[in-house]
């Protein structure tokens, strides 16, 4: 797979195999696809195993029960990068294709692998709308479309998947009608920047997309996806209040990154600690009990001791629900040099501050549900005799008995930790 000598087109194009060619290699052939990353890549595998199984293929979870490996990748740092190779490096008695970010962004990475076989996430979407989309279950992912319009200087996910180019509102609304006849009671709706929708179009926006979506049933939920603030906020008042008022998650994941504004202009985010600050406002003034989740990045080249600090500040004011903690992780094609990199050490160290800080506040908050009651659906199973069940917050509850996935019930929290309630079915 030498690409060294091809145009930037050539690689990111000429590598991947033609739809045609993919599905009839696959078909008819046990499968094991194996996913990395976020809910976007959840919703491309989702696609592709519907696309896989109409061809006559079976999905296995097992990869010794499998003839081929499909490794969806995420290449969102350097670490994840490094796993996604050794991942692709561990079938040597499977044939294997690879698909997600790992193969756009960075094509020359797999130059070594040369009886590695590329499937364009495109092409799935290309192949999925000639079958009929049928995923079951409680919980399934109903994609806005790839890419995003930031140039956030720590961001290889915008090499990956470039501009946004948003489905259309019908193509959205009829998906999640077939996740509804499918048995979700929890729809993900993803996005790289789910409040960039339509600003490639000029009709449409998050707002407009939220405030048509048809009627649900009544157990059934939408959470909403990662929104950055820049693009959230000439729309947040709009996206609250439909929020309130229709079948959504009280829930917002408004990846903050910093609290400094110093730190903020040299990622290229577009925003300012006091825009994060006037959004949450408003939601919190549409749902006063709305979880909001938060991601930030220690260490980001020219953060000083009081940046830091000033972070530290706003996960305390805000109080978030739930924080992703990252390391800055230098990625090729974000504009950024290497000159001026911070130590591990030290990014590291201020990682573990903002983890200590944050799990302290979670674990605060959680003990003081101990004793109440709340209506839940049970939408993962765990392990035998233990589930995950989800309110109307989007809070974690672990109840540890059998329960049927997909049937509310109500529960009294009896315990906690950091990053979930535990939860005991009321009987009648």
């Amino acid at each position: 797979m030498n690409i060294s000598d091809q145009a930037p087109e050539k690689k990111r194009n000429d590598l991947f195999l033609p739809e045609k060619e993919w599905v009839k290699a696959l078909s008819g052939r046990p499968i094991c696809i194996r996913t990395f990353g976020c809910a976007y890549n959840v919703g491309d595998s989702d696609l592709l195993a519907s696309v896989l199984t109409a061809s006559g293929s079976v999905i296995v979870s097992d990869p010794e029960l499998a003839e081929v490996m499909i490794i969806n990748t995420c290449i969102v740092i350097a670490s994840t990068e490094r796993k996604m190779l050794k991942e692709i490096s561990s079938y040597p008695d499977h044939e294997v294709y690879v698909t997600g970010c790992l193969p756009l962004a960075l094509p020359e990475s797999l130059q070594e692998h040369t009886t590695v076989k590329l499937i364009h996430p495109d092409s799935i979407h290309r192949a999925a709308a000639t079958v009929s989309y049928d995923q079951k279950g409680p919980v399934s992912v109903v994609q806005i479309g790839p890419g995003c319009v930031g140039s956030c200087r720590y961001c290889i996910t915008r090499c990956a998947r470039g501009s946004i180019r948003s489905n259309s509102p019908h193509q959205i609304y009829s998906h999640i009608a077939s996740c509804v006849r499918g048995g979700a009671v929890e729809i993900r709706l993803a996005g790289q920047d789910l409040s960039a929708y339509g600003h490639d179009t000029g009709q449409w926006s998050l707002a407009t997309l939220l405030e048509g979506i048809p009627a649900l049933p009544d157990i059934t939920r939408i959470r909403l996806g990662m929104m950055n603030p820049a693009t959230l906020k000439p729309i947040a008042q709009r996206v609250a209040r439909t929020m309130n008022n229709g079948p959504f998650f009280s829930f917002l994941h408004l990846p903050i990154q910093s609290g400094s504004d110093h730190v903020l202009d040299l990622m290229g985010r577009g925003y300012t600690v006091a825009d994060v600050q006037n959004i949450i406002d408003i939601f919190r003034a549409e749902m006063s009990d709305i979880t909001i989740a938060t991601d930030i990045i220690t260490g980001f080249p020219g953060e000083t001791d009081d940046d830091h600090e000033e972070t530290v500040r706003l996960i305390r004011r805000i109080a978030p629900g739930m924080v992703n903690v990252t390391r800055y992780s230098w990625r090729p094609g974000t504009g950024m040099s290497r000159d001026h990199e911070l130590p591990d050490r030290i990014r590291k160290e201020r990682s573990r501050a903002i983890i200590r800080e944050s799990y302290t506040m979670f674990q605060k908050a959680n003990e003081k549900m101990k004793g109440a009651v709340m209506r839940v659906i049970p939408t993962e199973q765990l392990k035998p005799g233990s589930v995950m069940a989800r309110s109307e917050r989007y809070e974690g509850v672990v109840i540890r008995e059998e329960c049927q996935l997909g049937i509310p019930c109500m529960v009294t929290i009896t315990g906690s930790t950091p990053h979930y309630l535990i939860g005991e079915v009321i009987r009648d």
